[in-house]
């Protein structure tokens, strides 16, 4: 019970966090496990894991965490297994035709225009609320959510390298116009009553870490596009005022062309299925942060890769427990296991079947599963006994159900169609779930098929990135792709694979797009957001005149004692092009291990040189000479491609992006 309270003071603290604008865990990362073993007592970087262990203890206060604590909203499914959260930037758009309200804001001023932008009320002062964002770590908003002005995301200076391009919008579009799968069902609410599960019962009976092995999971639901549909019984609903009326009851109409005012007995929660839902890009819905999964899935992987890096570095028991208790917890006990798939993440509300799945975009809320795999052969490594053979088949079973979702489901295929961010992080995780199966040479292929193809449109000449900078908030997406990306490659140098040398069709690298938007003024984003990154760019390409080290010095001078100086550094990339020049000075292989590593072996590096080889010859191949523009990739077959669910772009307001004459000096912000 005490561990349920836990929980549940945590989601309350991260809905707070998340409100507050403040980020809510690091980013997307990968740390070689054998670098953390051999540099447990490095000198340089001690500060950083004090840190580490100082976060290891504190997080794990708060677990464990499940997806089944949801306090009063399921899935469309109706298992509670099921993950589940909302679309953070779709907003009701009820427009009724008299004077009414609903239960987001205030009252409208009768107009009968179904189009007008929801996104002109939101300034606060109706009672709307902009707070961070929890599934991307929070960020800024903009004054204005849809004029997107390609030269309104460069800087004035700038502005007569663009040609004379003009003022451009991004389209949104109601949900209920895609053609997304879709599945029947309506949205299902939690008895507060005689339920067949009790919430103080989510963590009773998960075995204790040294207690016995913990059980394989039950089979995992059948993997097709779309998962079976369940019903739900009525339930006891608190509505605004007046007498109540049953959840997701859709306002009555008349024969009129549009819906009347709903009376004020009306649930809050008719809302979901009475409204339509537009997107709002960069605006966070508050009411997104009532649904629990995804803090508990931020907050799980964070404190799982804190306890494996802590007890590679102390080899302390309770950090092994604690990873392995909350890994049992969130995946593998089969009363509080999440079921290996994301059909219901970051789900569009409105009337319709078609809001009753998630979208493409939800993929993005399991991103720090790789940190997960990373904490789990973190322990594998360094030969820990709480990560018994049991429970590395039940988990490896659990990936093996997941990859197979990823890449056979329809929501997984659309993700991977994508060209910006959420392609990026779906192969982070695509990429690491195979490595944790054992399959090397599909994790190996995932990211050569990710470095050859998308990732050549993904960086313009100078550094930009053209699909996120068209975005609201560009910084916040520019850092946010720059973390995908460097992760993909650390994933690769993992797997003996120089990726960061990879350029894009116009010549660029990952080092070219940090130091481009190290050059720019974040105005009133956060610069926070890019401080890993620059340490993650010096580590792997080293920082002969210091202009990386002297920006964090100036933004974050404690910047040595943060947990990314620990695994930003070079010895930690031996396939990287500063890491090769420290590799004579380390022995990578298991001589300075001891006898019974080559037992706990983190990875199969059969064949490592030849594909290594093969990848020079190809991304030295598709990165040479000068390539004048050329529309995307992604616009071979469509005019637009879609950046967030409902929010599109075409080639035409990307251009100006790529026709930047010459890269940012970076280091003079």
């Amino acid at each position: 019970m005490w561990r349920f309270c836990a929980t549940i003071r945590l989601l309350d603290a991260l809905v707070f966090a998340a409100t507050a604008g403040l980020v809510l865990a690091d980013p997307n990362d990968w740390v070689n496990p054998n670098y953390v073993l051999q540099q447990s007592n490095a000198g340089n970087t001690a500060g950083a894991r004090k840190a580490i262990l100082d976060k290891a203890s504190g997080t794990a206060k708060s677990g464990p965490w499940t997806v089944v604590a949801k306090s009063s909203v399921v899935p469309p499914s109706g298992d509670v297994h099921d993950y589940l959260s909302w679309a953070p930037y779709h907003w009701p758009n009820c427009n009724w035709c008299s004077k009414g309200t609903n239960h987001l804001s205030a009252p409208n001023q009768g107009s009968n225009d179904t189009d007008s932008d929801p996104a002109d009320d939101g300034d606060g002062s109706d009672g709307s609320f902009y707070g961070g964002d929890p599934y991307e770590d929070g960020g800024g908003d903009d004054d204005d959510a849809y004029e997107l002005s390609v030269l309104n995301n460069v800087d004035l200076g700038r502005r007569s390298m663009f040609r004379g391009h003009a003022h451009r919008r991004m389209v949104r579009r109601r949900r209920d116009t895609l053609h997304h799968a879709s599945s029947g069902g309506t949205p299902a609410r939690r008895q507060e009553s005689g339920s067949t599960w009790a919430a103080s019962d989510a963590f009773s009976g998960l075995p204790s870490p040294i207690d016995g092995d913990p059980p394989v999971p039950t089979s995992p639901p059948d993997l097709g596009d779309l998962p079976a549909t369940g019903t739900s019984s009525p339930s006891s609903v608190k509505t605004i005022n007046g007498t109540p009326a049953p959840a997701q009851a859709p306002a009555k109409t008349k024969g009129s062309k549009c819906t009347p005012s709903p009376t004020k007995s009306l649930a809050p929660s008719a809302t979901w299925t009475t409204c339509p839902y537009v997107v709002r890009d960069g605006k966070v819905n508050p009411d997104v942060q009532t649904l629990p999964d995804s803090p508990a899935a931020v907050a799980m992987t964070q404190s799982v890769l804190y306890n494996a890096v802590a007890y590679g570095i102390q080899k302390t028991r309770t950090y092994s427990q604690n990873a392995a208790t909350f890994v049992d917890a969130f995946f593998l006990a089969p009363g509080t296991a999440m079921n290996p798939n994301m059909n219901y993440g970051q789900q569009v509300r409105g009337p319709g079947k078609d809001h009753q799945i998630g979208t493409f975009t939800g993929i993005l809320d399991l991103r720090g599963l790789v940190k997960v795999i990373n904490g789990i052969q973190l322990l594998k490594a360094a030969g820990s006994p709480d990560w018994t053979a049991a429970r590395d088949k039940a988990m490896t079973s659990w990936m093996k159900s997941y990859v197979s979702w990823l890449e056979n489901s329809a929501l997984g295929k659309e993700t991977a169609s994508k060209a910006n961010n959420h392609l990026t992080f779906y192969v982070n995780q695509l990429a690491a779930a195979k490595m944790y199966i054992g399959d090397t040479q599909g994790a190996q292929n995932a990211l050569k098929d990710y470095f050859t193809h998308q990732f050549l449109d993904q960086i313009a000449a100078s550094g930009e990135q053209p699909f996120e900078a068209v975005r609201t908030r560009p910084y916040h997406y520019r850092c946010f792709n720059l973390e995908g990306m460097i992760t993909n490659a650390k994933l690769g140098d993992q797997l003996g694979m120089n990726l960061w040398t990879a350029k894009s069709k116009y010549g660029a690298t990952i080092q070219t797009a940090l130091d481009y938007t190290m050059g720019l003024d974040p105005k009133d984003e956060d610069v926070s957001d890019i401080f890993p990154h620059v340490a993650a760019i010096a580590a792997a390409y080293g920082d002969p005149k210091g202009k990386y080290a002297n920006f964090l010095e100036r933004k974050q001078s404690d910047y040595k004692s943060q947990p990314f100086w620990f695994y930003d550094q070079s010895s930690a990339l031996p396939n990287s092009p500063a890491g090769a020049q420290v590799k004579h000075r380390r022995e990578w292989e298991d001589a300075d291990l001891g006898g019974s590593a080559s037992d706990t072996r983190v990875l199969a590096m059969e064949g490592i040189q030849t594909t290594q080889d093969t990848m020079a010859d190809i991304l030295d191949a598709v990165g040479s000479g000068t390539i004048p523009f050329e529309c995307p990739a992604v616009f071979q077959f469509s005019k637009e491609t879609e950046l967030e669910d409902g929010l599109f772009v075409t080639c035409d307001e990307l251009r100006p992006f790529y026709e930047m004459l010459d890269s940012v000096e970076s280091g003079d912000s």
